[in-house]
C-alpha cells in the first residue's frame, strides 16, 4: 500500500518563506561580518600607518634635538670665550691706562709748565703746578679735557707765586681720573710734549 504524503500549498510557501528568512539572514550576517572584518582590516592599516609617521616624526624631533643642542653648546662655548677676552681685554686695560694716563699728563704739559704734586685717590684727582702765565694754565687744561683719561676738569685756584727770583703762576685743578676709557670710545693720548726745557709732568 502506497502513502503519500500531500502538504498543501500553504505549507509549502510557508517552508519556502522560511527559508528564504533564513538565507537572508545568513547573506546578512554574511555581509556584516565581512563589513566588519574590512574595518578592523584597515583599522590595522590605518593604526600601522600612524605608528610609521610616529616613528618617523620621533627620529625627526630627536635629530632636530640634537642639532639644538650642538647649537646650544656652540652658542655656550661662543659665550665663554667672549667673556674670556673681556676679562683679558679689561686687565690689559687696567696695566696700561695708568701708562696712557701719565702719557696723556706728559703730553698735555706745555714746555713753561711744571705739576708739583699729583695726587689720585678713587679716581679723583688733585693736581697743583706752576706755569709762566695764565694762558699757559688754560692750555694745559684744555689739552687735558681733550683726553678720554681726564674728565671734568676744573680749575680750582690761581696765585701769583715767586721762584728764582721769576714771576709765576701756582695753580690747582681737580678732575676724574679714567684709567679705562669709556666703553665705545678709541682711547685718546696726547703725544709727548717736545720741549728742550722739559716741559713734562712732574720733573
Amino acid at each position: 500500500m502506497i502513502r503519500i504524503n500531500l502538504l498543501s500549498t500553504r505549507e509549502i510557501q510557508a517552508e519556502v518563506g522560511r527559508r528564504q528568512d533564513i538565507v537572508v539572514a545568513v547573506l546578512a550576517l554574511g555581509t556584516a561580518l565581512v563589513c566588519c572584518v574590512a574595518v578592523f582590516g584597515y583599522q590595522i592599516f590605518r593604526s600601522a600607518m600612524l605608528e610609521r609617521e610616529s616613528t618617523a616624526l620621533r627620529a625627526e624631533i630627536n635629530s632636530m634635538e640634537a642639532q639644538t643642542k650642538e647649537v646650544s653648546e656652540t652658542q655656550a662655548i661662543n659665550t665663554a670665550l667672549k667673556q674670556k677676552i673681556a676679562v683679558l681685554e679689561d686687565l690689559d686695560k687696567k696695566k696700561t691706562g695708568p701708562v696712557h694716563a701719565m702719557e696723556t699728563l706728559s703730553g698735555a704739559a706745555p714746555e713753561r709748565l711744571w705739576v708739583t704734586e699729583f695726587k689720585e685717590n678713587s679716581g679723583n684727582l688733585a693736581m697743583n703746578g706752576m706755569a709762566v702765565d695764565n694762558q699757559t694754565v688754560a692750555d694745559f687744561l684744555k689739552a687735558l679735557a681733550a683726553s678720554d683719561y681726564y674728565k671734568d676738569v676744573e680749575l680750582v685756584e690761581t696765585t701769583q707765586a715767586q721762584q728764582d727770583k721769576l714771576a709765576l703762576k701756582k695753580f690747582s685743578l681737580k678732575s676724574r681720573l679714567l684709567y679705562q676709557p669709556e666703553a665705545g670710545q678709541p682711547a685718546k693720548v696726547i703725544p709727548l710734549a717736545t720741549s728742550a726745557s722739559g716741559g713734562a709732568a712732574k720733573k
